[in-house]
């Protein structure tokens, strides 16, 4: 089954775009070479680190008489450093003693050197290079010695927080300890700190890097490593990791994440048919961090074609050079890629960031050789430019010109609260069923969709097919109670089948919610457009704010729908370009497919049982309910469906809306995917990439298309967030107007309420697009998402209110009342006690609403009033008695 839906998604996918193949060649690294370390023959080990804008190399070992001739290695104390735009290295100064091997890291307080190695033994000791721009010299100074020695470990620094992965603790390579410690540079009097150590085997020689893990955390990254052990005849045998892990300084926890790759040998060594299969080591690798998102390893060693057949070390010289392989991780989508090659293949040194470049200077080249080269990956080269130019705010300009007339136009034609709030239900049915999707789609979900497909695969697509039972149970069930009682908004039905309490209570839950919404709706699309345009927060905030304000006070509802249909075309135009741009440049439809295979993008079943995971049966039950709420008790989608001349009108709208849904899904879906090919195939741009996935969209927009259609698509983000924010800002009128004031009001007139209406939405615009730009400036946009959340924690219990009011004859006033709080209860309590999965939320509220408020119903003498056409049952009689 799962198999025939995933080739079924990748069916529609096919009929959806059909585009000729335009390879596209991957980007390469763009290596150069800056001047030779002054130590003739190179440095295994050295002491590599930066301060106040200074390449500092220091100490190593290597054989002045080569290895293969007999020589011995030999440790070093010399150190050197080199000044930006120089081309020579200033040299004369010495270590304290000659030292290699030692674990560095580059710190604001100068270099962190930590243990290390020289003829005799292992230190423990650990101390601080310092650049003195003034002196010219290099300063010295001590720190806490280490709980144990270390040689060939590892060390990394996130602030004033250094962090040391233990290599080995005396020369021998065997009986490893694993420590793992940090020491805090501004308490520097408490000394190093035992930490948990990572699960993984105890090994010396890893690679590690500091980058943000995917909650944006600063985490420590290890990689590979390798130990040795003996055989009892004393022969040596060597055994390299692949696996990985990230360690949380929050939770001081560590996790596993992905393995390194399965890679081929490109050098076709005799042998290597018993690798075959096997994932690449990157033994004494150095690692480096660039952008927010990607890790950059730099060659390393396989521990491999060591042994001869019979087991006995082969001899240094006729052991192959390590690869010059680049490889790169990328940390959200936690996979590998194979970037390319560096002009020279190294271990043991470190890489450093300097000078807009990652900077590894010398190195081994194979056992007992060394090289005076320093390689430098200039990162400027590499990057993706963005770019968003004069056409591209022409483009929008007239976007946004053309809303405003919109507005204008449909401002000369409403004269009444029935023209502002239902179009005088004139509207016709493909333009409501385009608005319905319209105002379901926000700019959030237009970004967060193919974010999701790129950083995982299309199990939540099950969303949009779950829209088809959906709406089956509104347009036979509910649509027929709504427009039969000609009601304005969908609360006015709860009062004829319950109570004006009743009314009351779900309209102020709905406005609540929405005036929650609209901030946030606004705010988030503004933050992702400045993040990759020149554009200021503000200014887009404003842009989407006013002008949706402007056109919808001066044309209502009308305004709003005809936007709405724009807005898809501009939007789903928008989508298709990045698409058909992506797919072009990944090779080809056809490329794009296979390689999306291969990593499993298309998997959409798990048919696993979980109540905490993206299984198949939390997606289905979940989509369900979450859909269910905003069709049945919304204002903002069931006052499109009440703008239609009649039923039918409706009905055909919707499935319209339904017939869009799906394809849309393959579109957006399919997007996100064709990034992922496109990123994996190009992975030197992924370190360019905004840390925030929901990102990932415009700033292809601003990077890869060409000026004109960039304008289009950024036009089409802006289209959605208005339509949004138009939405929220009518129907909380409409609820206002006709559940609050005309309620309770005992005198009024049309025009009264109308002028009410428009100053309304004008308030309500003003009050979301300033909340944007309050929620911007004070950073406190993750509180405000916690009180949207907390709020649509009601949306299941007013779904259960609609259910008892439509499918029950015996629910009465309090069994509602009670019944939603009982609802928004259980699920404040499932989302807070529970590791239930956030889907689940709609159904267990709605359905404890249901249970409850019936229960409580019977309890209380069940319903006394005339129900004649208010329940889906008592509709059938009335229309069976009429015919």
């Amino acid at each position: 089954m799962s198999t025939r839906c995933d080739f079924l998604g990748l069916l529609l996918l096919l009929l959806t775009v059909s585009l000729p193949a335009n390879g596209q060649e991957s980007s390469h690294p763009n290596f150069s070479l800056l001047p030779d370390v002054p130590a003739e023959i190179g440095l295994g080990g050295p002491l590599v680190g930066t301060h106040g804008g200074a390449l500092i190399v220091a100490g190593g070992a290597n054989f002045p008489t080569p290895l293969t001739e007999g020589g011995s290695k030999v440790w070093h104390d010399d150190v050197f450093v080199l000044l930006p735009g120089e081309e020579q290295w200033l040299t004369g100064q010495k270590l304290p003693r000659p030292l290699a091997y030692a674990s560095c890291t580059s710190t604001a307080r100068g270099v962190v050197v930590v243990g290390g190695s020289d003829a005799d033994q292992v230190y423990s000791t650990a101390f601080l290079m310092r650049w003195d721009a003034d002196s010219k010299q290099v300063l010295f100074e001590s720190l806490p010695d280490l709980p144990a020695a270390s040689a060939f470990g590892s060390a990394e620094s996130i602030g004033d927080i250094v962090y040391l992965c233990q290599g080995k603790h005396q020369k021998s390579d065997l009986q490893l300890t694993g420590g793992f410690w940090q020491l805090n540079l501004a308490a520097i009097d408490s000394g190093w700190q035992s930490l948990p150590e990572h699960p993984g085997p105890v090994r010396f020689k890893m690679s590690t890097a500091v980058q943000q893990g995917p909650g944006g955390e600063k985490c420590l990254f290890l990689f590979s490593g390798t130990s040795t052990s003996e055989t009892d005849q004393g022969d040596p045998r060597f055994h390299a990791y692949t696996d990985s892990y990230r360690y949380s300084p929050l939770e001081r926890l560590w996790i596993e994440v992905a393995s390194l790759p399965l890679l081929d040998d490109p050098r076709h060594l005799v042998g290597e048919e018993k690798f075959a299969n096997e994932r690449w080591p990157i033994s004494a690798s150095c690692a480096e961090s660039v952008g927010t998102r990607t890790i950059l390893t730099f060659s390393g060693s396989t521990d491999r074609y060591i042994l001869d057949n019979n087991g006995k070390v082969l001899p240094p010289a006729v052991r192959p050079q390590f690869l010059p392989r680049v490889l790169s991780y990328d940390t959200v989508t936690d996979r590998w890629s194979d970037v390319g090659r560096m002009p020279v293949a190294v271990v043991t040194t470190e890489a450093v960031h300097w000078q807009g470049q990652i900077v590894i200077p010398s190195g081994e080249t194979q056992p007992g050789i060394r090289t005076p080269k320093v390689q430098a990956l200039s990162l400027e080269s590499t990057a993706a430019v963005a770019h968003f130019e004069a056409l591209d705010y022409a483009v929008l300009g007239l976007y946004l010109a053309l809303m405003v007339a919109i507005g204008i136009y449909f401002a000369r034609r409403g004269s009444t609260t029935d023209d502002f709030f239902l179009a005088g239900r004139k509207i016709p049915w493909w333009a409501a069923g385009l608005s319905v999707f319209g105002t379901q789609l926000s700019a959030i979900t237009f970004m967060a969709i193919p974010a999701t497909s790129y950083g995982s695969d299309w199990r939540r697509f099950v969303g949009s097919v779950m829209l088809l039972p959906v709406l089956l149970l509104v347009i036979y069930c509910f649509l027929p109670l709504f427009r039969r009682l000609d009601v304005t908004t969908a609360y006015e039905y709860l009062e004829a089948r319950f109570s004006v309490a009743v009314r009351v209570l779900a309209s102020a839950i709905f406005i609540l919610f929405q005036l929650g919404r609209m901030g946030i709706v606004l705010l988030l699309p503004a933050i992702a457009l400045s993040a990759v345009t020149a554009m200021d927060t503000y200014l887009c905030i404003a842009l989407m704010g006013l002008l949706a304000t402007i056109y919808t006070v001066l044309g209502g509802i009308s305004a709003v729908i005809w936007t709405d249909v724009l807005q898809v075309f501009v939007l789903i135009g928008g989508a298709l370009l990045c698409l058909i741009v992506t797919i072009q440049d990944v090779g080809g439809l056809g490329a794009m497919i296979e390689a999306a295979q291969v990593s499993d993008k298309f998997h959409i079943f798990d048919w696993r049982w979980s109540s905490s995971d993206m299984v198949a049966w939390v997606l289905m039950v979940g989509f369900l309910f979450t859909n269910l709420v905003p069709y049945t008790s919304d204002q903002t989608v069931i006052q499109r469906y009440l703008t239609t001349p009649d039923e039918k009108q409706a009905a055909k709208g919707l499935w319209l809306n339904l017939i869009i849904t799906i394809p849309t899904g393959l579109l957006f879906y399919g997007l996100g995917t064709a990034l992922y090919v496109y990123y994996t195939s190009h992975p030197l741009e992924q370190w360019m990439l905004p840390a925030a996935t929901d990102q990932l969209v415009p700033w292809f927009v601003v990077t890869h298309l060409p000026s004109g259609v960039a304008g289009v698509v950024v036009a089409s983000i802006f289209a959605a967030a208005m339509s949004s924010l138009d939405s929220s800002m009518n129907s909380i009128s409409a609820a206002v107007v006709n559940d609050f004031v005309g309620r309770f009001s005992a005198r009024g007139r049309q025009q009264d309420f109308l002028k009410l209406a428009r100053r309304l939405t004008l308030v309500l615009g003003v009050i979301g697009t300033g909340a944007a730009m309050v929620l911007a400036t004070y950073e406190i946009k993750y509180l405000f998402d916690f009180f949207q959340r907390v709020l649509g924690l009601f949306g299941g219990g007013l779904l259960g209110v609609f259910l008892l009011a439509v499918f029950t004859r015996r629910c009465n006033a309090t069994g509602a009342l009670v019944g939603l709080v009982s609802g928004a209860s259980a699920t404040i309590a499932v989302a807070f006690g529970t590791d239930i999965n956030f889907l689940l939320y709609a159904a267990i509220g709605s359905l404890t609403c249901f249970v409850v408020g019936y229960l409580v119903s019977l309890m209380t003498g069940g319903q006394d009033r005339d129900l004649a056409g208010l329940t889906l049952a008592t509709l059938r009689d009335v229309r069976n008695d009429a015919g």
